[in-house]
């Protein structure tokens, strides 16, 4: 949780949940309903989790808890760009014996692999806010994943003053296509990602 001190400013934003579309001569342009720049991520209010199911009958969450990334906005969606970066051993199951087997080569064999990065391809617009297609890599193998994703709003951070844009992106992977099969079916191979993310607003030189 961050520091309190007194009640976040939310932003005036459309009321649409989905981007801007300004008219043309032909086709409406679509981007994002915030200014084009380069936006960072607030690694303190942001979270990469993932979920996969133990016996079949619950889940078990855990998150990666040190990466970066940035949130390229450009003039349309086509312009768009999202990058992350996460520290494979930084893996968090809420298990320490756990977490060392996720480490070893039965899994991620984070001493040769030690970074997971995605890169979007294309972001469209859906009828629930857009769809992200872009490159995952884990353990060095890339494979497309789609990620369903909504923009939640804009606030002003109290702290600094800053703007924060939120994001919420879902998807689902087969972990046996990046070479983590191990377990499976006790544990399960499809796994479920869920990215909670603030971007920051570029600062505006005086």
């Amino acid at each position: 949780m961050g520091a309190r001190g007194g009640r976040p400013e939310i932003s005036q934003r459309p009321s649409l949940r989905h981007g801007w579309h300004w008219p043309t001569g032909q086709d409406d342009i679509v981007t994002l309903p915030i200014a084009p720049g380069t936006y960072g991520i607030d690694t303190v209010h942001s979270q990469l989790g993932f979920g996969v199911k133990h016996l079949g009958i619950s889940v078990v969450h855990g998150t990666f808890d040190r990466f970066s990334g940035a949130l390229f906005v450009g003039d349309t969606l086509a312009d768009t760009v999202v990058t992350i970066e996460a520290e494979m051993a930084s893996i968090n199951s809420g298990n320490a014996m756990r977490d060392e087997h996720l480490h070893g080569s039965e899994f991620f064999d984070v001493t040769n692999h030690p970074q997971m990065t995605f890169r979007t391809t294309s972001i469209t617009e859906s009828t629930t806010g857009y769809t992200m297609i872009g490159d995952l890599t884990i353990r060095s193998t890339t494979h497309p994943v789609v990620l369903n994703t909504t923009y939640n709003g804009s606030a002003v951070f109290p702290m600094d003053k800053s703007t924060h844009h939120g994001f919420t992106a879902t998807g689902t992977i087969s972990r046996s296509t990046y070479g983590v099969s191990y377990g499976v079916p006790l544990v399960s191979d499809d796994v479920t990602l869920t990215l909670d993310v603030q971007f920051v607003s570029p600062t505006v030189d005086a």
